[in-house]
């Protein structure tokens, strides 16, 4: 099927600059791409996914965004963009862009309607992981641990392939099975549930390979691995923003090649039948989320220089007030 130009459905954000082609995806391929399989990774790479994310519940909700993430050497931008039927009003207000220099130990979290941003050192997230670590490993040694309930992450390789603009891409299945106790249900009741990450690899050598060495790059500079390494299933889900959703994105980072498509469900067993807004597969499982990435663009044209720092006319305020408000003076991004 051949593919027609069509002008970018989204207005390019923040004054990015860049110019690029896009292409309506085919029916067959489901989404355009440049440059993918060109031989060894580019140093500046984009990549478009559109996000949906379901949520179960009396009031079910469906979120589908639109997220951009350019990465060029130690520096990586992230831009979120809500999609859909979404408002013109509700896409400002929801917009963002997340700046992640390793070359400089910080992030950066950019919202253009406030025309402000928050810098974030890693320093403080790696001083934590490390102390955390350290105390999860003085805990097992000491007998004071909690009960483990975590087995390890199951990882099963579906047979066949899958082609994403012509690249044969190899599909794994990641399992993370957990026991769970609701408060809200009868004392004693425990439920098992599940994580499970379908996920579809380009090979080893795509420019795609630039996003994956990134990731690896952010968890070692924060010692995220080290954290989930050390902890067990009951202390790691204590972890305020941490949970068992990124023990298996560890898993993921240590696959071959680049995740470019994926399908992510929460699944509970054990859930009374009757309840609403639960939608239930045939074992009886009940998806309590559901994530589907579906990949929208890739390309290795050069990227400037202004995507990787704070907009210079932009307020830098601090971590925990609201942007915009109890403002310092920036210093030199």
């Amino acid at each position: 099927m051949r593919r027609q130009r069509v002008p970018c459905a989204f207005p390019p954000f923040a004054g990015a600059g860049v110019s690029l082609r896009f292409f309506s995806p085919s029916v067959s391929l489901g989404f355009a791409v440049l440059g993918l399989g060109a031989g060894l990774a580019s140093a500046d790479v984009r990549f478009d996914v559109h996000e949906s994310s379901w949520s179960a519940g009396p009031a079910a909700v469906t979120v589908d965004t639109r997220v951009r993430t350019f990465v060029r050497g130690e520096a990586r931008r992230i831009e979120n963009e809500l999609a859909g039927t979404a408002s013109d009003s509700a896409i400002e207000a929801t917009r963002f862009a997340q700046i992640d220099r390793l070359d400089r130990d910080s992030s950066y979290f950019v919202r253009p309607l406030e025309r402000a941003y928050i810098p974030v050192a890693y320093a403080g997230s790696r001083a934590q992981n490390r102390a955390r670590a350290e105390s999860f490993r003085r805990a097992r040694a000491e007998g004071t641990a909690p009960r483990d309930t975590l087995g390890p992450v199951v990882v099963t390789d579906l047979a066949g392939t899958r082609n994403f603009g012509g690249i044969a891409c190899r599909g794994k299945v990641l399992e993370l099975t957990f026991t769970y106790r609701d408060s809200a249900m009868a004392e004693g009741t425990e439920l098992i549930g599940t994580l499970r990450d379908t996920v579809w690899l380009a090979p080893p050598g795509s420019p795609l390979d630039e996003l994956a060495r990134f990731e690896r790059g952010l968890a070692r500079v924060t010692a995220a691995d080290s954290l989930l390494a050390a902890g067990n299933a009951v202390q790691v889900a204590q972890q305020r923003g941490l949970g068992l959703v990124a023990v298996l994105q560890r898993e993921r980072r240590a696959l071959p090649g680049a995740v470019l498509a994926s399908h992510f469900v929460n699944l509970l067993r054990g859930l009374p039948r009757g309840m609403t807004g639960i939608e239930r597969l045939p074992d009886g499982s009940a998806v309590i989320q559901r994530t589907v990435r579906t990949p929208l663009l890739v390309a290795t044209d050069s990227q400037p220089d202004s995507l990787f720092v704070p907009p210079a006319d932009f307020r830098r305020a601090e971590r925990g007030t609201r942007a915009g408000r109890a403002e310092k003076a920036p210093p030199p991004p």
